[in-house]
């Protein structure tokens, strides 16, 4: 190599590092002594740093494939997360079998009188007012109760203007289902009955 210049393909290896090692001795010794070769060198290394520059700041071009774009896509968080979440829904709507048949929410006013029951389809949680229930003091004691008479349910609840009011947030199977108000001493005040039909 001493003998004639190093090629331009030999200029732009050593430049990005991959010229093999057989030859970098020959080409760094010819580097110290050729005036043009060194020129050259530092025209490739000046193209090759415009050129990555001017991939870095350039924007996209509006020819871009849909594989550009799709990709920038998914480096935006936001995207990333609306995907994530369409993706949850679908997820969820694949595992979540078609019977049950539960509604969001269902609401029932009881009253303490014997006779119909009032009614109403499964839910996946109960907002229920005891109509004649105390209007003032409290914290009452609420226990549901299947009609074999075993306690599915118990909470506290508080009272208002509208009666004592709580929500039962458990899935109920059809049946007739009780409700026992008791003050905080434990007396049993009322009891209400309702039907899930």
């Amino acid at each position: 190599m001493e003998s004639f210049h190093g090629t331009e393909d030999q200029l732009e290896l050593y430049a990005r590092g991959r010229l093999p090692e057989s030859d970098l001795p020959v080409l760094e010794d010819h580097l110290m002594i050729c005036t043009t070769c060194r020129e050259k060198l530092d025209e490739i290394e000046d193209f090759a740093l415009g050129m990555q520059e001017a991939l870095v700041s350039a924007p996209m071009p509006q020819t871009a494939g849909w594989g550009w774009r799709l990709a920038s896509l998914f480096r935006r968080p936001a995207f990333s997360m609306a995907l994530a979440f369409v993706a949850l829904l679908v997820v969820i709507g694949v595992f979540s079998n078609g019977r049950t048949k539960f509604a969001p929410s269902a609401s029932l006013q009881l009253t303490a009188m014997r006779g119909e029951m009032p009614s109403t389809i499964p839910a996946r949680e109960f907002d229920l007012t005891l109509l004649d229930g105390p209007r003032e003091g409290g914290p009452f004691r609420i226990e549901v109760l299947n009609a074999a008479g075993a306690s599915v349910w118990g909470g506290l609840a508080e009272s208002g203007p509208a009666g004592v009011r709580f929500k039962l947030t458990q899935r109920l199977a059809q049946g007739d289902y009780f409700v026992r108000l008791y003050s905080v001493s434990g007396t049993t005040l009322r009891e209400y009955g309702f039907r899930i039909r």
